[in-house]
């Protein structure tokens, strides 16, 4: 362990004891040690270098010297060394000693180092061991709940955790010293008086060195927030128990501060409720129970509930005894019967958790009875369960007692109240009070009703009520109310008009009395509004009638006269007194007298009337005559009626019936015309009410149906009618009747003499009286059978017409379709023709490319050929004119001969064609090159249509008496929609197929119309696109021998000889020209060829040919024009030139012009240099005998 150097002083002292000590100890065993002595002088020096150091080894050391040289050298005593031996001696004596001392201070030293490397490990591993305590200290501080400041001895801030920061702000500072704690801004929470610098407990701890525990301040943050905190501070001492450090800890205790303050509010209140509740329980007039749990165990209860039970304060304390029997002087009863404990109110209130309203008694004794009435409410815990009940009952006896005396009352009220509204209503009236001084107008329902009004509507002032007056008679009633108050009457009456709500006019009568204060100002107005609508529109009609009948009578319209009943006329008007032909100064006379005018025969009807007059008051108007004074009768209608005051007196109006009789007679004239033009017309025709009812039908209808009037009129006429038809009929004419439209419609009716149905348009007409009302509907039928049968006809033509056209549509776009194929067909060989042929023009070819341009422009010509003569075939076949060289046909050899054409495009796509043919097939009759065109059709589209490396096979066997033939491929196939339609013409199963096959679509037509003119048929399977596809033909065989005679001769190719033939050639192209002349020549023919007709007949006049090969299509003059020419030429000699026509026309009806024309025989271009040889070959040798020139030149010029 490292030894602590001891002070100076004490180091050289013990130098100087130690050698004094072995001073004493050499004197006093001087003689045992002799000469030894020195071995304790160097004890002494060894001591004092290593308890002092070297020094105190040197300080030693010379102290030896001296004290050994003064005591123990000779001299002794002295200070002087006189031998050289003790010098010598001195002298090692001395290194001696100095060598102890200085090994000594470097072993102390040595042994310093090494205990002072163990010290500084031994520090820095205390080091590293604060460090951690350091660092678990300051993990313990951040997450502290409550805030740490640490200070050292001074107060300087050494470390706040972040709570401290949390609790004051972020901006807390580190302060330097304890003077500036002032810094931090607190007030003392009893006293509210600033916290002082040296009064915050830290700075106190410091001072004092005492511990300070939770003294609660408030505080103001450095980011102005106000809190509440606990502070506390202790120290931190040294070994030597000196402050050395000190530590505060801040606790937040704000929100705890207030949440005491709001429980102390809080508690505060509940106080104040509770001592509130007290008062008001005890001072509240209702009898109020409290039960605290929900069982009513525990009750609190107010005085006034005492009362009403009349018991003392504190002798109930349950309001459910456990013994369940009531612990009150009363009964508990509703309706004469107790309540249940459990049926109680407060108790049903806790069971239910619903309030709970409820009356019943208190049964004292039989005559003390008290009326009770209670609510219950449940108190509820936080979670909503019931934990007690407030209930509250009120002794509602007395009011009980008063309401049933109140509704005795207000019954009678009632009752005089319903009288006088009974009364009000009855007699059309409603009061009213009008406070004049405050303009308040109060009405009752009655008069409020009268004005169209709800109860309660009216607004309670004059302006109200003037809204309501009519505008005319407001300004009048209100000149006689200011009136009454001028003159001071009490009494106003007043009839007036108002305008109800619903827009009604009505009159009203004002009956009111006029009430003046004491000052002798108007007061009040009370009174009352009759209704005198009805009274006053009696009146104003009775004038209205007195006035119109006066005017009728003085207008002279119809005859009036007064008279009575004994006859006499004493009054009378101009109308009547013209009818009769008196005047009136006749009738002052008292000429007049209406049973003296009446005719015998009708006094008897004219006494009945005067009886029934004289009964009633009235009499039925009726029709009788009157005489002239000059003796005639004028019919007239009467009418008469006495008047109510006088049984005796009365008067009559009369219409002259004149006019009328006049009419009626020319209506019935007009309807026997009508009702005779009726049945003589020749349509049915008939009348009905307005309603529809059936009354009239002329006779054409009993003709046509076999009915009578009663079998048909009303609705039995709908029994005629087809059963088809009659609900359609009922319903168009239920329609009519109802709009008053027109009536029209066709209907089926049955026609009595052969019960058919015929069709019939019914038309019907509303005639109208002036007003517009139907009077009668006049109906005809008019028998339209046969022009339905027509329109039907027609509509059926005009159908087939449609369909015609949408056929000829469909025709057209398959013209155009096939049009533009046809175009595109043609043109595409046209391309490697022209193509080539500007090629070898250039003559730049080789040998092999010339002959392959050759073999191209073959082929592509000889296509076009063929698509020519598809579309001669199918035009032939559609106008059947195709005919058939017919023969014994060996069907084997056809199919291979048409097989070879074919086989160099297969081999072109490696698709091999496998052929297995039955031997014993025989012969069948019909056309070999037809049949051989059949083959190659199929043979060809089943190549077109197979891709590279497929199979074709052709099987052909005989079936019975029938060669059936198979070509079967491994093509695309034909999808199933397209296969009932692969044998139509120009048909293909889509545009692609056109664009990547070619072709016109009419090959396989053409085979099933050349297999059905052999009598045959053909057939097509296939199992779907992409499954290839089977033609089947079926031929009949051939069972008897057939003539060769139809077989054209022809001869063979190689046995034509045509050296030495002069032939003429005609043509208006250059290019066909030259060509023909070239193909001529190379047979050996000498030709003449040119350009027009014209020079055609110089040029066989001249040369004398042997043949005629003409154009047709030439200008000026045409191939006919010419072959006509030349057979008229030909007349005078009767020798015929052979000619044949060479044309593009190859229709059947340009063969026939042709052939008539002149020509033995016509070629279609383009044609084949040996099929114009063999034509050239045939028709020279019939025809051996030339034109002679002379002729030929006679008739030219």
């Amino acid at each position: 362990m490292f030894k602590v150097q001891p002070p100076q002083l004490l180091r050289y002292s013990v130098s100087v004891f130690s050698v004094l000590l072995a001073l004493l100890l050499g004197l006093l065993l001087g003689s045992q040690l002799k000469q030894e002595v020195s071995l304790l002088f160097f004890a002494a020096v060894v001591f004092s270098s290593w308890y002092g150091g070297l020094a105190s080894g040197l300080v030693s050391t010379v102290l030896t010297i001296l004290v050994n040289d003064y005591f123990f050298t000779e001299p002794f005593d002295l200070l002087a060394i006189a031998s050289r031996a003790d010098r010598l001696e001195l002298i090692v004596f001395s290194s001696v000693a100095l060598l102890m001392s200085s090994l000594n201070v470097e072993q102390q030293t040595a042994r310093e180092r090494t205990e002072l490397k163990q010290v500084e490990k031994i520090l820095a591993q205390e080091q590293a061991n604060r460090d951690l305590e350091r660092q678990r200290l300051r993990s313990v501080l951040d997450i502290l709940p409550v805030g740490v400041l640490i200070s050292d001895a001074k107060g300087r801030l050494l470390e706040i955790n972040p709570t401290v920061k949390a609790i004051w702000g972020a901006d807390a500072p580190l302060l330097d010293d304890a003077s500036q704690y002032h810094k931090y801004k607190g007030w003392w929470a009893s006293t509210g008086k600033p916290v002082a610098a040296k009064e915050w407990a830290l700075a106190r701890t410091l001072a004092t060195g005492k511990a300070v525990i939770s003294e609660e301040i408030d505080i103001e943050t450095f980011d102005g927030q106000r809190k509440t905190i606990l502070n506390s501070a202790v120290p931190i001492r040294d070994q030597t128990g000196t402050v050395v450090n000190a530590v505060a800890v801040n606790v937040d205790i704000t929100a705890r501060k207030v949440a005491e303050e709001a429980l102390r509010q809080s508690e505060a209140i509940a106080k104040a409720r509770a001592e509130e509740l007290e008062t008001i329980m005890e001072t509240v007039p209702a009898a109020v129970w409290i039960a605290h749990d929900p069982q009513c165990h525990h009750m609190t209860v107010n005085r006034t509930a005492y009362e009403l039970m009349r018991l003392s304060p504190g002798s109930v304390m349950t309001a459910t005894p456990a013994s369940g029997e009531y612990p009150f002087p009363f009964k508990i009863q509703k309706n004469g019967q107790d309540i249940p404990l459990d049926e109680l109110a407060m108790q049903q209130a806790s069971r239910t958790g619903q309030e709970v309203e409820a009356e019943f008694e208190f049964v004292f004794s039989e005559d003390d009875v008290r009326s009770i009435y209670g609510k219950a409410v449940p108190l509820r815990e936080p979670d909503g369960a019931v934990r007690g009940v407030v209930g509250a009952f009120l002794d509602v006896t007395e009011h009980k007692q008063a309401e049933a005396e109140r509704q005795q009352i207000e019954a009678a009220l009632r009752q005089k109240q319903e009288w006088l509204d009974l009364a009000q209503t009855a007699a059309k009236l409603g009061s009213f009070d009008w406070n004049i001084q405050t303009n308040v107008n109060l009405w009752s329902k009655e008069l409020e009703a009268i004005y169209g009004l709800q109860p309660g509507e009216f607004g309670g002032t004059r302006e109200d009520w003037a809204r309501w007056a009519h505008p005319d008679d407001l300004p009048k009633i209100e000149a006689e109310f200011s009136h009454s108050l001028t003159t001071g009457t009490s009494e106003f009456f007043a009839d007036f008009r108002i305008i109800r709500r619903d827009g009604r006019i009505r009159w009203l009568q004002t009956r009111a009395r006029i009430l003046y204060d004491d000052a002798g100002q108007p007061w009040r107005l009370v009174g009352v509004n009759v209704d005198i609508t009805d009274s006053k529109q009696i009146e104003i009609a009775l004038q209205n009638s007195e006035a119109r009948f006066r005017h009728i009578v003085e207008s002279n319209i119809l005859g009036v006269f007064f008279g009575n009943m004994s006859g006499n006329i004493t009054e009378a008007n101009d109308a009547f007194l013209q009818m009769v032909g008196y005047t009136q100064q006749d009738l002052l006379l008292g000429k007049l007298h209406w049973l003296d005018m009446t005719p015998l025969e009708q006094v008897e009807r004219t006494q009945q009337a005067a009886e029934e007059l004289k009964k009633y008051g009235v009499c039925t108007p009726f029709e009788k005559e009157f005489f002239r004074k000059d003796g005639s009768r004028v019919s007239v209608l009467i009418a008469a009626a006495l008047f109510k005051d006088s049984p005796e007196y009365g008067f009559s109006c009369v219409i002259d019936m004149t006019a009328r009789k006049q009419a009626e007679a020319e209506r019935d004239r007009s309807e026997l015309m009508f009702r005779t033009l009726a049945d003589t017309m020749p349509q049915m025709f008939w009348i009905t009410k307005p309603d529809g009812y059936h009354e009239y039908f002329n006779q054409r209808w009993y003709e046509y149906t076999g009915t009578t009037l009663e079998q048909t009129q009303g609705e039995g006429w709908q029994h005629i009618l087809h059963p088809d038809d009659v609900q359609r009929t009922i319903k168009v004419w239920q329609n009519s009747l109802q709009t008053g439209k027109t009536y029209e419609i066709e209907y089926r009716l049955r026609c009595a003499s052969n019960g058919e149905y015929r069709w019939h348009l019914a038309r019907a007409f509303p005639l109208r009286d002036r007003d517009g009302q139907i009077m009668q509907w006049f109906g005809s039928c008019t028998d339209i059978h046969d022009q339905k049968l027509a329109i039907e006809e027609r509509a059926q033509a005009l159908q087939r017409e449609r369909a015609a056209r949408i056929e000829l549509e469909k025709v057209n776009r398959m013209k155009d379709d096939f049009l533009a194929i046809v175009s595109h067909e043609l043109r595409s060989p046209l391309n490697p023709i022209l193509g080539w042929s500007q090629l070898l023009k250039c003559r730049k070819l080789d040998a092999a490319k010339t002959t392959q341009a050759l073999e191209i422009i073959e082929r592509n010509a000889k296509l076009q050929a063929r698509l020519i003569d598809d579309l001669l075939d199918v035009s032939r076949i559609l106008r059947g004119k195709l005919s058939l060289n017919v023969s014994a046909v060996d069907l084997v050899a056809t199919i291979e001969a048409a097989v070879e054409t074919v086989r160099l495009a297969a081999e072109a796509k490696s698709i091999q064609i496998q052929t297995q043919f039955a031997s014993a097939v025989s012969t069948l009759e019909g056309d070999s090159n037809r049949l051989q065109q059949v083959v190659w059709n199929l043979v060809t589209n089943a190549v077109k249509f197979t891709p590279a490396g497929g199979r074709v096979e052709i099987r052909l066997e005989q079936v019975g008496s029938f060669a059936q033939m198979t070509v079967t491929d491994t093509g695309k196939g034909i999808s199933p929609d397209f296969l009932p339609h692969v044998f139509d013409r120009f048909r293909q199963a889509d545009d692609a197929t056109t664009r990547t096959y070619g072709g016109l679509g009419l090959g396989l037509a053409i085979v099933r119309n050349l297999v059905e003119l052999h009598s045959g048929s053909v057939q097509v399977t296939s199992l779907g696109e992409g499954l290839g596809a089977t033609f089947t033909v079926t031929l009949p065989l051939l069972t008897t021998g057939v003539s060769q005679t139809s077989k054209d001769y022809q001869l063979p190719e190689h046995s034509l000889d045509l050296k030495g033939l002069r032939i003429v050639v005609v043509d208006d192209n250059v290019d066909t020209l030259n060509l023909l002349v070239f193909i001529l020549e190379q047979y050996g023919v000498e030709v003449k060829a040119v350009a027009s007709a014209s020079e055609a007949l110089e040029a066989i006049a001249q040369t004398q040919p042997d043949l005629l090969l003409s154009d047709i299509a030439m200008p000026e003059m045409n191939g006919y024009m010419l072959i006509r020419q030349v057979r008229a030429l030909e007349g005078a000699s009767g020798k015929t030139l052979p000619a044949i026509a060479l044309t593009a026309f190859a229709a059947e009806t340009d063969h026939n012009k042709i052939i008539s024309a002149g020509f033995q025989t016509h070629l279609t271009k383009p044609v084949e240099p040996a099929e114009l040889a063999v034509a050239i070959a045939n028709l020279c040798r019939r025809n051996s005998q030339p034109l002679s020139p002379e002729s030929l030149r006679t008739r030219c010029a």
